[in-house]
């Protein structure tokens, strides 16, 4: 049994608690007023604590990578409208905004979560709450009985769960949040009214500025396979206890033109997804950073998805004929790194530093 599997049967149970006694205690005073449920207040206090714990990691971990959970939001937006033809119009509406809307609702879960362990206007609170967990738990569901979805991305790249472990989870946060829901008028803000209201919108700020920070320099912490220390030898041809290797679809050998070793020696991996679609500005700086390393020890490749005629113009325009270009699937290298373009130091095949196009390092960087 897995330590997510030991955390969930905590949670059923704490939720089953609470339920029974709720009942029970219900029965005998025909009353949600907290005051006169000795049973029921403590193992609702627990529920409360417990569930804003695994929001605030759920959040957490989606708020320091929000790009990645709007790419999750996004493949749900074309699933759906594959699913439903007659909808497609409607969901193809929201795909150019998964980013911005991951972003809102990492930033809410994370106040979400303090807001329920404060008990921060509970009416609203446990409304939100619950309305967002029937929602999840209908995703989830759906997503486990059509297949359509292998991972939910509720905790991003940290915790990788399969969707019927995600539908079952969803049953009992759900189940855990009806007590807090029907004491709700019962629940008084921690420690004052004024004190929540503080932290609370203090925590949403916080959060959204962080949130923001690692998006426009990288994720503070990585929770995917390209991460810092991580040797890419081992990790694109070891299969992993699943049966692929960590980094499945890389593919570090074929080349546009020749073939490039980048398990050998200093190199530095860009990744370029969409030329087309790069800022001019960061293209620009991309080559003075190649035109600086002629000559050096650091052996330099592009790795993208573009199509043919746009490495073409990008070549033209830039004068980079003798670049060596990878062609690479456009997931895997949005799995890299969130930058675009991004920057990979590797020695001998080990990931030693990454960088946000915002922060690209010198020469003096990469030696």
């Amino acid at each position: 049994m897995t330590t997510y599997q030991i955390i969930g049967l905590l949670y059923a149970g704490v939720g089953i608690a609470a339920l029974l006694a709720l009942l029970f205690e219900w029965l005998k005073q025909k009353s949600f007023d907290l005051k006169f449920l000795p049973i029921s207040r403590p193992l609702i206090l627990f529920c409360r604590i417990l569930i804003g714990l695994l929001f605030l990691y759920s959040g957490y971990v989606k708020a320091n990578d929000y790009i990645g959970f709007g790419y999750k939001l996004e493949e749900y937006f074309l699933v759906f409208g594959a699913a439903w033809p007659f909808l497609k119009g409607f969901f193809d509406i929201f795909v150019p905004f998964a980013a911005p809307m991951a972003w809102f609702i990492s930033v809410f879960e994370v106040a979400l979560a303090f807001a329920i362990m404060l008990g921060w206007r509970m009416n609203l609170t446990a409304w939100l709450a619950l309305l967002m967990m029937l929602f999840f738990t209908f995703l989830t569901g759906w997503s486990h009985v059509t297949g359509s979805v292998t991972d939910c991305g509720c905790f991003g790249d940290a915790l990788k769960i399969k969707p019927w472990e995600s539908f079952v989870k969803d049953i009992i946060l759900t189940g855990m949040l009806l007590p807090i829901f029907l004491t709700r008028k019962y629940t008084f803000p921690f420690p004052s009214a004024k004190v929540a209201n503080w932290v609370v919108g203090g925590i949403f700020v916080i959060t959204g500025i962080y949130s923001y920070y690692c998006h426009e320099h990288l994720p503070i912490v990585d929770y995917r396979a390209y991460k810092l220390g991580v040797d890419l030898k081992t990790c694109t041809t070891v299969p992993g206890p699943e049966g692929y290797p960590k980094c499945k679809d890389w593919d570090p050998i074929f080349y546009a033109g020749a073939e490039f070793d980048m398990f050998s020696g200093r190199t530095l991996m860009i990744v370029v997804e969409n030329f087309a679609k790069a800022e001019a500005e960061a293209l620009a700086e991309m080559m003075a950073l190649i035109k600086s390393l002629e000559g050096s020890n650091i052996q330099v490749a592009v790795n993208t998805s573009s199509l043919s005629r746009d490495i073409k113009a990008f070549q033209a325009d830039y004068d980079s004929g003798d670049l060596s270009i990878v062609a690479q699937d456009a997931t895997v290298l949005k799995t890299i790194i969130r930058s675009h373009p991004g920057y990979v130091l590797l020695q001998d095949g080990i990931v030693l530093n990454k960088w946000h196009y915002n922060d690209i390092p010198s020469k003096a960087d990469l030696q």
